[in-house]
C-alpha cells in the first residue's frame, strides 16, 4: 500500500479535540495562543471541544449565561486564525451531572450551545433521545479510561477511539475492537491541552472541515484516516 498516495488524497488535517483556558480549567493556553499554534504547523481545522460539566452548570445556572462563557474562547481562537487559512471549527465535550462520562459533539452552531447547557443535569439517554439530529454526531469520548461507565448502545453514535491524551490510559486497542464489534463510529484526537503535546491525533480528509457540520458530515462518512504524528491509521477496514 503506498501511503504517500493516501496522504495526497487526505491532505487535509482537522484536530477534534482541544481544551482553551479559560473555559477548560484542564487547558494550559488561551484560545487564541492555540490558534496560531496549530495554523502555524499547517493543521486546516480545530475544533474547539471545551468542557461543559457539573462545574460550569454551579456556577452558570442560568444556560444563556452559560453559553456565552463556553463561547468565549471559541469567538476568539476563530478571531486569531482570521487570515491564516486555518477553520476554527465549535465543538462541546459535556459531561453530565452525576458522572464522570465525557461525550464529544459535533454537528452544531452557537445558537446549539445554550439548548446543549438546558441537557446537562438529564443525562445521556435525555440528551441522546432529545438533541440527536441528522445534522450532529455524539461520541462517547475515551471510553475506556478508568472510571468510565458503559453507555447503553443506542445512545451515542460512535467512541473515540484513538484519544493520544498522554497522560490517562484511555486503552486504545479496547476502543477500536469495541467500535468495530459494534459497527460504531470512530475518531481520533489529540485532547489537546498544552503545546508539547499539540497535532498528536489527527483526522485526515479529502476537503477542508470549514465548521462543526462539516465534520459531523465527514465522521458519518466513514471517508476518514488518522493521522498519530505521522502514523497512518485507516479506521474502517472491516
Amino acid at each position: 500500500m503506498d501511503f504517500r498516495k493516501i496522504l495526497e488524497e487526505y491532505s487535509y488535517k482537522t484536530e477534534l479535540h482541544a481544551h482553551t483556558s479559560p473555559v477548560s480549567n484542564c487547558g494550559k493556553l488561551p484560545a487564541a495562543f492555540d490558534a496560531k499554534l496549530y495554523a502555524k504547523i499547517g493543521c486546516n481545522t480545530l475544533t474547539i471541544t471545551n468542557h461543559m460539566d457539573p462545574d460550569k452548570y454551579r456556577r452558570f445556572p442560568n444556560p444563556a449565561d452559560l453559553a456565552e462563557f463556553y463561547l468565549s474562547d471559541y469567538y476568539k481562537a476563530k478571531e486569531a486564525a482570521d487570515g491564516t487559512g486555518m477553520s476554527v471549527a465549535l465543538g462541546v465535550e459535556i459531561r453530565f451531572v452525576g458522572t464522570i462520562n465525557d461525550y464529544l459533539v459535533y454537528g452544531i452552531s452557537p445558537e446549539d450551545v445554550e439548548e446543549i447547557a438546558t441537557y446537562l443535569p438529564l443525562g445521556i439517554e435525555a440528551f441522546y433521545k432529545g438533541f440527536k439530529n441528522n445534522k450532529n454526531v455524539i461520541i462517547h469520548a475515551h471510553p475506556f479510561r478508568n472510571g468510565m461507565e458503559p453507555t447503553p448502545l443506542g445512545y451515542v453514535d460512535g467512541i473515540e477511539s484513538l484519544n493520544l491524551h498522554p497522560s490517562p490510559n484511555s486503552r486504545v486497542g479496547i476502543a477500536a475492537r469495541f467500535a468495530r464489534d459494534n459497527d460504531l463510529l470512530v475518531t481520533a484526537g489529540s485532547d489537546f491541552h498544552d503545546p508539547d503535546r499539540m497535532a498528536m491525533g489527527l483526522m485526515r480528509t479529502k476537503t477542508q472541515m470549514r465548521d462543526s457540520f462539516d465534520i459531523a458530515e465527514a465522521i458519518k462518512s466513514r471517508d476518514v484516516v488518522f493521522d498519530m504524528s505521522g502514523h497512518i491509521v485507516i479506521p474502517y477496514l472491516y
